[in-house]
């Protein structure tokens, strides 16, 4: 599991926590890659991280499958993704290895993928997204993060200094010879590179809970939201899904939140606020009367009455760090009901569709 990641930029968003422990739909990021290994019959996990990701090792343990066993491996220099797998492959003896990038929800099919590659004879499997082009053009094979190595494959990679996998090891193993196949998916597997694609993943991943058929434990399905039975819900708040709600949190009467959103653990939602198309963390309060909408609240952040915030990375202390954003104290030209009617031009633009009421979970 390739759990390293390099702060490019001094994003705000990059700020939050390591990237693979990004909550999406209350989950790790990573832990949706630990649940597809496992799945996938795979009972041995390393995890490889850089030192600039210290902060990791103490989080991941809890997130792993009951009877998979795990190993951490962290790089004192760079090593790069190539350099990295060759150092964690050294401690097992397995022949063939599965690498994902702990920022990425795999959605391939991983035992049609391992009998692919054994069947292919390659030495390293490459999934691929096929993305389609305009104008007739051929489609561009996009990798998704998710191989298949052969462990002779990690011979061509160094002892030592930073090795990629696209740039190095590829290119190195096709001039050796060595078979490199892909295999495409029939869809794209989301990633999370940044503050945007964060958001469109946590909103993926709602969509994707509410679209199935089975509800998770504890929650009931109300319309196309998922309230936990811890929650508490006012009769009259308002939802258009899909929308996610944690156990302990409670949305006040008058409020409105639109999907796809996710409401984290103990958050509270007061009277006659609207919350767009957002990841609310833990124990955030939306404030009277706030509008949130296309934001990120961080755990324990207070969003003060009859603010709005658009695009934001929100975090606590009050502190707002904007992101290509716009956040503003209205003055006397707000009125009471204009996030809800705020609200109604977002759900209408979105889905073409009003607002219903939502009864509280039971």
């Amino acid at each position: 599991m390739l759990a390293g990641t390099y702060h490019w930029t001094n994003s705000s968003f990059d700020t939050l926590m390591p990237r693979v422990l990004l909550p999406v739909a209350h989950r790790p990021l990573i832990a949706y890659a630990f649940s597809w290994l496992h799945q996938g019959g795979i009972g041995d996990v390393s995890i490889c991280a850089n030192r600039g990701m210290s902060a990791l090792k103490p989080h991941v343990g809890r997130h792993i499958p009951l009877g998979m066993t795990w190993s951490y491996h962290e790089d004192p220099v760079p090593r790069g993704a190539a350099g990295s797998i060759r150092d964690a492959a050294t401690a097992h003896d397995a022949d063939t290895f599965v690498v994902a990038d702990g920022t990425a929800i795999p959605n391939v099919d991983l035992p049609a993928l391992l009998a692919s590659h054994r069947a292919s004879g390659a030495t390293v499997t490459v999934v691929v997204h096929n993305e389609h082009r305009r104008n007739g053009n051929p489609c561009l094979q996009v990798p998704t993060g998710i191989y298949v190595f052969e462990k002779r494959a990690l011979e061509f990679v160094p002892p030592h200094g930073f090795y990629d996998i696209k740039e190095r090891l590829i290119p190195e193993l096709y001039r050796a010879g060595e078979r490199i196949v892909a295999y495409p998916t029939e869809g794209a597997i989301p990633r999370v590179l940044g503050a945007s694609t964060y958001l469109a993943v946590n909103e993926w991943m709602v969509e994707q809970l509410i679209g199935t058929a089975e509800c998770p434990d504890g929650y009931v399905k109300v319309e196309n939201c998922l309230f936990h039975r811890a929650a508490s819900i006012d009769e009259d708040a308002m939802f258009v899904g899909p929308v996610l709600v944690e156990a302990g949190a409670r949305v006040n009467s008058g409020a409105v939140v639109v999907g796809p959103t996710s409401i984290g653990r103990d958050v509270t939602i007061e009277c006659d606020a609207l919350v767009s198309r957002s990841a609310v963390w833990r124990r955030c309060v939306v404030g009277e009367q706030a509008v949130t909408d296309r934001c990120v609240l961080a755990d324990d952040t207070i969003v003060e009455s009859a603010t709005q915030s658009f695009r934001s990375i929100l975090v606590a202390e009050r502190r707002r760090v904007p992101d290509n954003s716009k956040s503003r104290t209205p003055g006397n030209d707000y009125r009471e009901g204009s996030a809800l009617e705020l609200g109604r031009r977002v759900g209408r633009r979105l889905i073409d569709s009003d607002w219903s009421r939502a009864p509280a979970a039971p």
